[in-house]
């Protein structure tokens, strides 16, 4: 449920329009295009309908989101490289930038540091942890630790059944966390 309505079934662009971004756990790019073309197709759904077969306006909504974007994943000496040259690290910031474009309420995360060399999953943290003040985040990840340390809420799940719910110091002493996940309790 978002806002009230079900949105279990929704199609990708109504979960959109209701206020929803989604990463997946396989990087979802334009891999021969530029960052900033990625940004800008991302950031399209801001622009009136009837922009929509127009040449792209240097101007208005979805031009002001994507240097806004830029600046803040600080992107500046990447946006004329093409997707597919950057790390897989970069790559994954990039694509929750996207779904920050389109100005969702809930952003859902799947496994978004999966892969990543651990610095890039530290930098990927302090990203996450700095948006958790302009959008609600709804993180899957399997790094127990990256959950703890970004979430102010956790839902533990262990073979397809809710075992745990409350703040990370909650759940971190709940005796079924512990010994589903650091092998003791």
């Amino acid at each position: 449920f978002l806002d009230g309505r079900n949105v279990t079934r929704a199609a990708p662009a109504e979960l959109q329009r209701t206020g929803l971004a989604r990463s997946f756990q396989i990087t979802n790019l334009f891999f021969e295009m530029t960052v900033r073309e990625n940004l800008r197709l991302a950031a399209q759904v801001l622009e009136p309908p009837s922009h929509l077969m127009r040449p792209l306006r240097r101007t208005g909504r979805a031009a002001n989101k994507v240097e806004e974007l830029i600046a803040r994943f600080e992107l500046h000496d990447k946006v004329h490289e093409q997707v597919g040259h950057l790390s897989h690290g970069e790559q994954r910031r990039l694509e929750i930038a996207m779904c920050l474009a389109c100005e969702p309420k809930v952003l859902m995360l799947d496994e978004p540091t999966q892969g990543m060399s651990h610095a890039d999953t530290e930098e990927t943290e302090a990203l996450i942890r700095g948006l958790t003040d302009h959008v609600s985040i709804l993180l899957i990840e399997h790094d127990i630790g990256i959950v703890m340390a970004v979430s102010d809420h956790v839902i533990v799940m262990h073979q397809g059944q809710k075992i745990a719910d409350g703040t990370p110091t909650e759940v971190r002493a709940n005796p079924a966390v512990q010994a589903a996940y650091f092998g003791h309790g």
